[in-house]
């Protein structure tokens, strides 16, 4: 199910950065997620490349699929990384409140047009940050 008109009335922004003290390997590659709710857009500051002395920064977009209300009353946002040209890789990423933010990915391949789940990252936290529009 696609933005509900409810969610989409009172459509904002929601950034976030990791949060302090998560585990070294999940999700070092992501520095700050910005979601548009009104656009159902989502850009990502990403690490490109990595070396022992310098990082290369880069964007990635993705695209809004769902944003569900719950109970808590912050949405669960889902969205797919738009996979650059010759990728074979899928990344749908889940956002929800659990206490804190929790950020999980599973990376998706198409075989023969059929998708096959490849991978499954370990949640981490982040500190998300809202910004009401109009």
């Amino acid at each position: 199910m696609l933005l509900s008109t409810a969610g989409s009335a009172a459509a904002g922004t929601i950034a976030c950065v990791p949060s302090p003290g998560n585990a070294a390997g999940a999700f070092n590659w992501i520095r700050r997620i910005a979601i548009d709710e009104h656009s159902r857009t989502v850009n990502m500051d990403i690490v490109r490349s990595r070396t022992k002395d310098t990082e290369t920064m880069g964007k990635m977009r993705a695209e809004l699929v769902s944003m569900e209300g719950t109970s808590s009353g912050e949405p669960v946002y889902l969205f797919n990384a738009i996979p650059a040209a010759g990728e074979e890789v899928l990344s749908l990423f889940k956002l929800f409140k659990s206490g804190d933010w929790q950020l999980v990915r599973a990376g998706v391949v198409f075989v023969n047009k059929v998708p096959a789940l490849r991978s499954v990252e370990p949640g981490m936290s982040f500190d998300c940050k809202r910004s009401d529009l109009g």
